[in-house]
């Protein structure tokens, strides 16, 4: 009798993949960045989103890395406090959640928010049941595009990167997953391009979330950045 495969595991991003998170996310930041003397439109602030926010202060305004992580903490502030509440999950993230969960794909998240932010998130949707492993940016030594926080889930469900997978819609999602050797490194249109994801290493790029199931669960999709319906 042949060996089964190993399981597969899914490691999700958050903002901008499970939860329509970016408009507030870029309203907070805006709202903070103007309390500082900075006026920047939630158009600028928005295609940045996904990287580490000091980081995006930096670029935003160009102040020293002391400053960025001032108004980073006061951003914190204004999000948590404010925002993240009112944060809903696209339409087919739950359905896809269960699906995967059905068929025993253990589920991690994997975020540039703080763990403790991840948590938060996944307790406002309810979706403690799915995801026993949240991974922030603080709980590996680096952030996404860097691979540690998604080798740090795997290291949990002692899952190989061959038999695993990362959903996001940034480049920093598909660089942490190459860089960690996924077999699957599935990109999400809507705040990046299909260029841009399929760049930074993407192995499927896709323009709706239900699509992950098929390709998961199914292998309907096949390698080789595959645009899919």
């Amino acid at each position: 009798m042949s060996e089964q495969p190993s399981p597969l595991a899914a490691l999700f991003d958050l903002d901008g993949t499970l939860v329509d998170s970016m408009p507030s996310i870029a309203g907070a930041m805006k709202e903070t960045l103007a309390e500082f003397g900075y006026l920047v439109s939630t158009d600028a602030i928005m295609p940045l989103i996904g990287a580490p926010m000091e980081s995006v202060v930096t670029k935003l305004t160009g102040v020293a890395e002391s400053t960025a992580n001032q108004i980073y903490e006061r951003y914190l502030t204004v999000y948590y406090d404010d925002m993240i509440q009112t944060t809903q999950p696209f339409a087919s993230a739950e359905k896809l959640l269960e699906r995967l969960h059905d068929a025993g794909i253990p589920l991690a998240v994997v975020t540039n928010k703080s763990e403790h932010g991840g948590k938060l998130m996944v307790k406002i949707q309810g979706w403690e049941k799915y995801f026993n492993v949240v991974v922030g940016r603080d709980s590996a030594a680096r952030p996404k595009p860097w691979p540690d926080g998604v080798l740090h889930a795997l290291g949990a469900f002692r899952v190989p990167p061959q038999r695993s997978a990362i959903v996001g819609d940034t480049e920093f999602d598909m660089q942490a997953g190459r860089e960690a050797l996924l077999h699957y490194r599935i990109g999400i249109t809507g705040s990046r391009t299909v260029d841009e994801l399929s760049k930074a290493g993407s192995t499927h790029i896709i323009d709706d979330l239900e699509a992950v199931g098929d390709i998961l669960l199914t292998g309907q999709h096949e390698q080789g950045h595959n645009r899919v319906y």
